[in-house]
């Protein structure tokens, strides 16, 4: 007699193996993702900053870069890894494109990751003075060219750029933002100071980004001659990222007024040579890992408030101490936040909002 019963549907053993061995294939593949988690923030009130031919103050407390560690593009990421850093809250896991462009090696990535991080130093050293009331001559001179653009073997790096278009720029924000008006494929007049030759006038046609924008292919950082030598240097870090930070802690040690007063400071964001604080990449992480370092006050740019709705409840965290979220626009905006009495209402993302 045949049993009226559910039965439980058999899969025979072949097709077990198969999927068995398709999941362990899938756990163990490497996976076109990178994996970020946070930091340990870097103090730079200590050697990170050193400024000689001027008179310096001691300073307190700790003032603190913070950081976000991602894996580079060459890591073999597996689906364990990307499983581990979804259910880890202090990871995040994005599709390799969104950190690094198409094809760009990890050999690569470090070498622009310094690039940057020179920049950010000269920018925030030029900020600090500016807002001290130090005047400094400047040039924009080429630091890197990008090979794939038309930019290549026409222009060198240590070229001076004088004028595109016969127009002179003051600072790279101004040229940038000359260029966002240019398409993909117009030619730009260039002219360039030389060592060892002399002015140099080149025709470049421009080249595109993935979103469509137009670039030359040069990358230009502002030399400044300062008044006097400041050297910032921070081990194993790189990107802009540490513009502001670099830019108070020059402030603070060049001001008899102790702004730290003892306590512990943190913060990210990049910086102009003008003093205006800009949006930076892997906001949460940082702020996590801030948070577990025991930081008093975390600056955040104003632009990264958008980024992250529980922005506020990241800095309380789980049996640690509130931390305060402090955006700011500015260096002088950060200034004034150091120059505040402890019972202060402190600007908030909300705030801002």
């Amino acid at each position: 007699m045949r049993s009226l019963l559910p039965t439980r549907g058999q899969i025979p053993t072949p097709t077990r193996l198969l999927l068995t061995l398709l999941i362990l294939v899938a756990l163990f593949i490497p996976s076109p993702f990178v994996i970020l988690a946070p930091g340990t923030p870097q103090n730079v009130l200590g050697s990170a900053i050193k400024i000689s031919g001027t008179k310096t103050y001691p300073t307190s407390g700790k003032l603190s870069v913070t950081s976000v560690m991602v894996t580079d593009p060459d890591s073999y990421i597996t689906g364990f890894d990307i499983f581990y850093g979804w259910i880890d809250n202090k990871r995040a896991v994005l599709p390799r494109q969104e950190v690094y462009p198409d094809g760009e090696t990890a050999a690569e990535a470090v070498k622009q990751g310094a690039v940057e991080m020179n920049g950010s130093q000269i920018n925030a050293t030029a900020a600090a003075l500016s807002y001290l009331g130090y005047t400094s001559a400047s040039k924009l001179a080429v630091v890197d060219v990008n090979k794939d653009s038309k930019a290549q073997d026409v222009i060198l790096v240590d070229d001076q750029v004088l004028t595109i278009n016969d127009r002179k720029f003051e600072n790279t924000t101004d040229l940038l933002q000359f260029l966002d008006s240019k398409k993909p494929g117009e030619f730009v007049s260039v002219k360039v100071n030389r060592q060892g030759v002399g002015e140099l006038t080149k025709k470049i046609a421009l080249s595109a980004r993935d979103d469509g924008s137009a670039f030359i292919g040069i990358n230009i950082q502002e030399q400044f001659v300062f008044p006097f030598d400041v050297k910032i240097k921070l081990e194993e870090t790189g990107g802009p990222s540490g513009g502001l930070i670099f830019a108070i802690g020059v402030v603070e040690k060049l001001t008899a007024e102790d702004l730290i007063r003892s306590r512990n400071i943190a913060g990210t964001g990049t910086i102009t040579t003008s003093g205006n604080v800009g949006p930076i990449g892997g906001i949460a992480e940082k702020i996590i890992g801030a948070r577990d370092f025991g930081v008093d006050i975390f600056f955040t740019p104003v632009e990264n408030c958008q980024d992250i709705s529980n922005i506020e409840e990241l800095g309380k965290g789980k049996g640690a101490k509130a931390m305060k979220i402090v955006p700011v626009a500015t260096l002088t905006e950060a200034i004034s936040v150091l120059k505040l009495p402890e019972n202060s209402k402190f600007p908030t993302c909300k705030s801002y909002a």
